[in-house]
Formats: C-alpha cells, sequence, structure tokens
C-alpha cells in the first residue's frame, strides 16, 4: 500500500522553505525554492509573526486534491519525534523556546491534509541509509551543518531512531565548545542566544563570524590572503572561502581548521562510545559546499588526535568511517517522503522490527511507533466545500489587489509541460521584501526550456524579463528610491547566492504580484529605472543587457567579424548592436537553425550582413571569409545545441584569431573534444551577475593546437540594464519589430502550453521571436 498519489514533501531551514511532489516511483518533482520567514533572515520581525507566515507558507505548499492530500515535512529544528512539538530552532526563532504544537497548528488551518512531519536531520538520514550499501550497517550517523547542527543516529538492525524523554537526539549544535583563532580563545554567541556552543563556531553563521575575528586578530595576513583579497574583490564569503582553500591559502585553511574542531570533537566521542558506528556522514550546506576541503580539515583534527590507542594501533578504523555526503545524497525532500509513505502504510507491523519501504532503491528505516506518523485525520475530515480546492476557479477580482489576509492574484503556473492560470496567495512584505505587480514581461527561451523538460529548474511561476511597479515595500528597505510606484527591473541572477534566480528557482514575472525577497532587496537586485521602454519593449531590457554584457567582454579582441549563432532573440539584438558596442565597424554574419528564421531575418528591417542556415555553413558556405583576420564568436543558442555550436564555429573559423562567449547555456558537465579536458560549463559559470570586473577569460589550446579566447557568463550587472533600458527609449525603431507577439496572462498560459508540447515557433501562424506578457495589474 503507498499514499493515494503524489505526496507533497517540504524541507523548511532557516534560510529556504523547498517543496515538491514526492512519490516512489516517479521520484521528486520540480522543487520549488522559497526564502524561509525566518529570524534568521528577518532578526527584528517578532517570533509569533515568523511563525504566523511559516504555517502559512507550508500549508500554501501543499495542494488541494479530492479525497484530502498527503505532505511529509522535514522541519529544521529541535522537536519531540513523538508528538511534532517544535522546542527551539535558533535559525527560524532565534532564542525563543515557547513549544510551537506544529501538527496541530497544521491540522487547524488544513485538516483536509495528512501531516507527517520530522526533524530535518532525520529526514536527511531517511534518504541517506535507503542507499543498497549501507544495508548491512549496524549503526549509522548524519549530522547536518549548515544554518544549524544537529545529527541523528539510527540502528539499521532494528530500523529505530531513538530518543530521550523530550522526543530528541543528536542536537549536538547547543553542547559546550571552545575554539582557537590565531593562538587566542574565541568566545562567540550561539543563534540561541548563549555562548560557546558547538554553532557558535562550526554553523555557516558561526564560520563568517570567526572569519570577522580572524580578520581582526590578523589584519596584515587577512589582506595578503588569498581569502582576504577576493572578499575585498567584492566576492562573497562563501565562494572566496572555497576559492582560497582550492588555491591552498595558509589563512583560510587555519580558518576552516578553528571551525570544524568542534565537530571533531563531536565525532570522536560518538565514536568513543558506540563502536557500532560503521558510518558517520557530514551533511548541510557548509560541509557539502567545502567538499573535500572539509573532510580533510575533519581527518586532520582526527589524525592529531585519536581515539585512545586505536588512534595509534589503527588510526584508519576511525577515519574510514567519516563521509561527507555528495549533492543529493542525503536529500531532506526525499527523507519527508520516506517519512510520510512509512505513516501511510498499514500499522500492523512491529516497528520495533525492520520495516521495508519501497523508495525503488533499498530499504530504509521505519520511525519510532510513536512518532507523528500515525495520528493524523483522514481524508473524511476535509471541509465540505473550498472555493480553492476547485483547479478551474479563477482568482477572484476583489482580492487580486493584493491587501489583506487571504489576498490572491492571477498568476501563469507550471502544472508539468503546461500552464495554467491560477489563483495565487499573495503575501505581503516582510522586513527587507518588496511587493511588484510586473507590467510587462518577457518569455525567454530558457523558459520554453524549462516547459519542454529541458532544464530542472523549479519555480512553478516562470519569467525573468521585463519591468514592474512597487506595490509595497516592509519594513527596514533603506533605498529611498524604492517607494511605491517606482518603476524597476528585477536582475534575475544574484552575483553569489545560486538561492536567487528568479523565474528559475524563485517565482518569476509571469503574474500580477511578485514579492522579491529581502536578499535581494539588500544586494542591490532590485534596480529603479529613470527611463521605462515605451509599450511592450521592457520585454527586451534584459535580453538586451545581456548582449551587451557580451560585446563588451569580446571588444578588447578587436574583431573584425562577429559571428553570430542563434536565431533567437539574443542572436537578432547582438547584430542590429555590434557596431556600436563592439566599438568599431564590424562584418556581421548571422547563422540559423531552421529555413523559417533565415526567411524572417530576411524580411526583418535590421538585419546581418551575411545570413547563413547552419546545413549550409557546416557545407562550405563563407568558406575562405571566416578563417582569418579577428573573430567574435557569440553563442546564443539552447543548451542542448550550444556544444554542437561552438565546434562548428570553431571549425568555419580555423585559421582565424578567435574569441567566443558562451552566452547558450550548457549541461553539466560540458566536455568537447575540440577542448580536451576542459569542463566548459565551468568555463561559464565563473563570471555571474556581472562578476568579477574584468570578466575570467580563458586561454584555451584546441586539439589541433590552436590557442583560442573562451568565455561565459549568466546573468549581467545592474549597469547593463539600466544602460538596456535607455537604449530601448533611445532608438525603439530598432527594436520594435522583435516583439512579435504580445498576450495578457491568460494568452501566455494558452501559448506556453502550446510552445511546451512542442518544439516549433510558431504562434497564431508567425514565427515567435519574443512574447511579451501583459498582466492585469497593468491594465
Amino acid at each position: 500500500m503507498s499514499a493515494p498519489g503524489p505526496i507533497t514533501v517540504l524541507d523548511v531551514g532557516g534560510t529556504h522553505v523547498r517543496s515538491a511532489a514526492w512519490s516512489p516511483g516517479d521520484g521528486l518533482g520540480d522543487t520549488l525554492d522559497q526564502p524561509s520567514p525566518s529570524r534568521l533572515r528577518h532578526p527584528d520581525t517578532p517570533v509569533d509573526e515568523l511563525r504566523e507566515r511559516l504555517l502559512g507558507t507550508i500549508c500554501a505548499a501543499v495542494p488541494r486534491t479530492p479525497g484530502g492530500a498527503v505532505a511529509g515535512v522535514s522541519f529544521g529544528a529541535a522537536l519531540d519525534h513523538r508528538s511534532g512539538t517544535v522546542y527551539g530552532s535558533a535559525p527560524l526563532f532565534g532564542d525563543e523556546t515557547t513549544p510551537l504544537d506544529l501538527r496541530g497548528e497544521l491540522r487547524t488551518r488544513r485538516p483536509d491534509v495528512r501531516w507527517h512531519i520530522v526533524n530535518d536531520v532525520t529526514a536527511a538520514l531517511l534518504h541517506f541509509v535507503s542507499a543498497p550499501h549501507r544495508r548491512t550497517h549496524r549503526k549509522v550517523l548524519l549530522m547536518t551543518i549548515s544554518s544549524g547542527i544537529a545529527c541523528r543516529t539510527v540502528d539499521m538492525r532494528s530500523g529505530r531512531i531513538a530518543t530521550d524523554g523530550c522526543g530528541l537526539q543528536g542536537e549536538v549544535g547547543h553542547l559546550p565548545a571552545s575554539a582557537l583563532l590565531a593562538g587566542e580563545p574565541v568566545e562567540l554567541l550561539c543563534d540561541c542566544g548563549r555562548p560557546g556552543h558547538v554553532s557558535s563556531y562550526a554553523s555557516g553563521p558561526g564560520l563568517r563570524r570567526m572569519a570577522d575575528v580572524l580578520r581582526e586578530r590578523a589584519p596584515g595576513r587577512w589582506e595578503r590572503s588569498r581569502l582576504g583579497s577576493a572578499m575585498a574583490e567584492g566576492t562573497a564569503f562563501e565562494p572566496a572561502l572555497r576559492e582560497a582553500l582550492d588555491a591552498a591559502d595558509d589563512l583560510a585553511r587555519e580558518l576552516l581548521d578553528a571551525s570544524t574542531a568542534p565537530v571533531a570533537d563531536v565525532l570522536r566521542s560518538a565514536l568513543c562510545l558506540d563502536p557500532e558506528l560503521d558510518e558517520l556522514a557530514l551533511s548541510g550546506g557548509v560541509a557539502i559546499g567545502l567538499g573535500t576541503h572539509y573532510k580533510a580539515s575533519v581527518l586532520g583534527h582526527l589524525r592529531r588526535e585519536g581515539l585512545y590507542l586505536t588512534g595509534e594501533r589503527a588510526p584508519d578504523w576511525v577515519t574510514d568511517r567519516i563521509t561527507v555526503c555528495a549533492p543529493g545524497e542525503a536529500n531532506g525532500l526525499i527523507g519527508a517522503g520516506i517519512a510520510a509513505l512509512d505513516g501511510e502504510l498499514p500499522a500492523t507491523h512491529d516497528t520495533e522490527a525492520d520495516t521495508d519501504i519501497d523508495t525503488n532503491t533499498a530499504p530504509a528505516p521505519a520511525l519510532d511507533p510513536d512518532s507523528e506518523s500515525n495520528a493524523n485525520p483522514g481524508p473524511d475530515s476535509a471541509p465540505d466545500s473550498d472555493p480553492a480546492s476547485d483547479p478551474d476557479s479563477g482568482p477572484d477580482p476583489a482580492e487580486a489587489d493584493g491587501s489583506g489576509t487571504g489576498a490572491t492574484h492571477p498568476a501563469v503556473v507550471r502544472e508539468g509541460n503546461a500552464t495554467r492560470l491560477r489563483p495565487r496567495p499573495t503575501p505581503r512584505p516582510g522586513p527587507g521584501e518588496i511587493s511588484v505587480a510586473p507590467l510587462v514581461a518577457g518569455v525567454c527561451g530558457t523558459d520554453l526550456q524549462i516547459l519542454r523538460g529541458l532544464r530542472d529548474d523549479g519555480a512553478p511561476v516562470l519569467g525573468h524579463e521585463g519591468v514592474a511597479r512597487i506595490v509595497e515595500v516592509g519594513p527596514g528597505v533603506g533605498n529611498p528610491r524604492l517607494v511605491p510606484g517606482a518603476h524597476v527591473v528585477v536582475n534575475p541572477t544574484h552575483p553569489s547566492d545560486p538561492s536567487f534566480l528568479l523565474g528559475h528557482n524563485v517565482d518569476g514575472m509571469l503574474q500580477a504580484r511578485m514579492l522579491v525577497p529581502e536578499s535581494a532587496v539588500r544586494d542591490g537586485l532590485v534596480v529603479p529605472l529613470d527611463q521605462v521602454p515605451e509599450g511592450n519593449l521592457p520585454a527586451l531590457i534584459e535580453p538586451l543587457a545581456v548582449v551587451r554584457y557580451a560585446l563588451l567582454a569580446l571588444r578588447p579582441h578587436d574583431p573584425d567579424t562577429l559571428l553570430v549563432v542563434g536565431d533567437g532573440t539574443v542572436g537578432h539584438l547582438a547584430v542590429r548592436v555590434a557596431q556600436r558596442w563592439l566599438g568599431r565597424p564590424v562584418r556581421t554574419v548571422h547563422v540559423h537553425h531552421t529555413p523559417a528564421g533565415l526567411d524572417w531575418s530576411a524580411r526583418a528591417p535590421h538585419r546581418a550582413d551575411h545570413r547563413v542556415h547552419r546545413g549550409d555553413l557546416e557545407a562550405g558556405a563563407l568558406a575562405g571569409t571566416l578563417d582569418r583576420g579577428r573573430v567574435a564568436v557569440l553563442i546564443a543558442t539552447p543548451a542542448p545545441a550550444t556544444l554542437a555550436s561552438l565546434e562548428l564555429a570553431l571549425g568555419v573559423t580555423d585559421g582565424a584569431e578567435v574569441a567566443v562567449d558562451l552566452v547558450g547555456g550548457l549541461r553539466r558537465p560540458a566536455f568537447s573534444d575540440l577542448l580536451p579536458g576542459v569542463d566548459l560549463a565551468e568555463v561559464r559559470a565563473a563570471n555571474c551577475g556581472g562578476m568579477p570586473v574584468p570578466p575570467v577569460v580563458e586561454r584555451l589550446t584546441t586539439s589541433d593546437g590552436r590557442e583560442v579566447a573562451v568565455l561565459g557568463h549568466r546573468g549581467v550587472a545592474n549597469e547593463h540594464l539600466e544602460y538596456a533600458a535607455a537604449e530601448l527609449c533611445r532608438d525603439p525603431e530598432r527594436y520594435r519589430d522583435l516583439v512579435t507577439h504580445e498576450t495578457d496572462l491568460a494568452g501566455a498560459a494558452g501559448i506556453l502550453t502550446a510552445l511546451g508540447r512542442d518544439e516549433g515557433r510558431i504562434v497564431a501562424g508567425r514565427r515567435l521571436v519574443k512574447l511579451a506578457v501583459r498582466t492585469e495589474a497593468s491594465s
């Protein structure tokens, strides 16, 4: 027996709330990643308000289904494993320890849902031990090192995760600990408000605080170090630390060793007290993000100071048991699904014995018999009627203005490879957040790739291009230009925080209201516009900014020819502005993938000097013209075609001095036989959100001995967006014909559904270049 249909799974932490659908047969569906309404993100917000917002976020993530829904929740807190009562969570609620009956509160708000709640480390452990090769282990311990620290141990023989008199186990983040930096003791506060805990030094926030101490104690060493110089250049702490560790920076290693010492102390004690532990795994953003560096640091402590006698006589007995999880190896979402599925099984088995749960991988341990999986209401407890449960019901116009509790707004929501116009909750902005009304949004080729299953981005609402108007500003927004009524463009790519990628892992602009999270506002990604392009031209701001970034990056190559591969919006924009932004007269060659695209370009008012079909170029068209002088190549193709397009460009430019910009996406890893040993996805990822300045350009050697310059980038800097908006105001007629289609939200839902199921680009009998969507809020 299994749960009726897919289970909604959630992973709730101090930084993010992730949700998805999961089933044993189909696995994990697209993941929605939302900023968590937590004390970590909103330090000045009252705890009661944080709890209310968090409960609302969790309930809104579970769709209403006939017969009731099933939800598995992985919750980052010290909670009673038996009852689901939350005792406390420093990242979520700070030092607040008033118990929260999480299961009871969720039942009250959504009685139609059968709720299964586990601690987030328990969920991660359930997924981790489902791997077949761990079936013969006696016991496994998993510790997560993230915004908080905790661990869990499971006895694989009985399938039990034992708990104490409060239903707790493994709250090691709040054990007493000490640390040394620059030869002197350090005393730091834990997020729970007390000093000298393991989390004070070893959690993600603790590691950053340790870096601040080291910078104060050794300012000269800090400035000379790779870590200090990278941060001085604007690199965020986490990537700067990884970069410095990769470069074997001594100060970075000293910092990491000081932070991991309390973790090593916990692992050493665990092995000393329980030699049946066959594997001790480290998970969480800090450990996984630093990977081999983190493991090496922990093992260094255990080698220098191991178990009494065992450390000297059999040191590998300790070190061979330590694992740092690979990304996705201890997934709390899947673990929450496993816990929920176990709770949906008939409770007739002896839960003291091993219990197999079919996850299509391996058996997983059963939960404790008193756990929250055994006391949920059935589907008959659902309310008799609820308008929101009707999937075909549209938004209530009276509530679509975003004001008041329970307000909704219309949004184009992904459902598989289709999209539907659905009502979505309209949250009020919290501290540091901004609510905006998208006015004109563009549909990008990346959006179509997501719909066609070529990308696994999880945001239900697409759209990262366009202009919006500020509706409401949350407390604490300091920029005096960010006020209600101001027109803004939201930079979709955060240069250092991969959790914010608008329309990819954060809900995008194809909706009447959009909440911009505090991190994006704080880091300047909401850009006020002095000039707003007329009509539907705002749909071109972001792609034109991408072209400007690319051409400025290629400009030092001083090309005679610009070869553009790709006949979407970016390709067409590139040939129209090439001479202006490359700084000299250049010949433009535009490569098309279809005869229909070639025909459209031939009739366009602004077109390249030479237009050629890809097949003709492969057959030798323009032979003798591209293999000389200096050629800049701009690859503006969908991700599946990028490598092949790069290889084509390198082939036809043999003999020329070549610089290539990989604007098109790349699947990871991305290797080409023409550039052996180079992961081009890593080359492209070196430039993100307009950083660094100047961009990283790699000098690579081809398999036949040629040297070529290659760069790529994801996103642009704010200045490129501002310049693109001004350019569209300055010369609108140069670009107007590229917006070939315009519609409203309802029309966009139908068009995107058709495009998601068809590889073509014909809409209403005409070739689609750019679709502009006007929301109801703009009327």
